[in-house]
């Protein structure tokens, strides 16, 4: 005899929205491998010389992780508030370009500005695509489509 388990549903029926868990689901996994990506990143640029410091002051390898985990999270709440694709992209995309600002002129040094700027934009291309995945090409309120 078999017993049949309830499956978890990704969308909710009448929006076509995937659900809250579902979203957090895909942050989490997307978070985890940015993370990972941009936390490597750091240590190659650490082990190449790279000074990776803003006002005399060194970032921590494991700040690259907490900061990049800090994005998926945002870009989760951003997903589900927004809940339509081309919305969520252009938000997304104008968040990410404004987050530049800081690495850009802060850091004394050029190569530390490359490394965090490159960081933040291979955070973005792993979490932004995971996340848009999934939301609906329209808006759900049965407005008129994003132009």
């Amino acid at each position: 005899m078999t017993t049949s388990q309830p499956k978890h549903h990704e969308t909710h029926p009448q929006s076509g929205q995937p659900s809250t868990l579902t979203l957090v689901r895909r942050g989490a996994l997307a978070g985890a491998a940015a993370s990972v990506g941009t936390t490597a990143m750091a240590a190659i640029a650490r082990a190449a010389d790279v000074s990776l410091e803003v006002d005399a002051a060194a970032i921590p390898i494991a700040a690259f992780a907490l900061w990049t985990l800090v994005g998926a999270a945002l870009g989760v709440l951003m997903a589900r508030l927004l809940r339509a694709r081309r919305r969520f992209l252009v938000v997304s995309m104008v968040v990410t370009g404004l987050s530049l600002i800081p690495p850009i002129a802060l850091p004394d040094d050029s190569a530390t500005k490359a490394v965090l700027v490159a960081a933040q934009l291979l955070a973005a291309a792993i979490i932004i695509p995971s996340l848009s995945r999934g939301l609906t090409s329209a808006p759900a309120d049965g407005g008129s489509r994003d132009r």
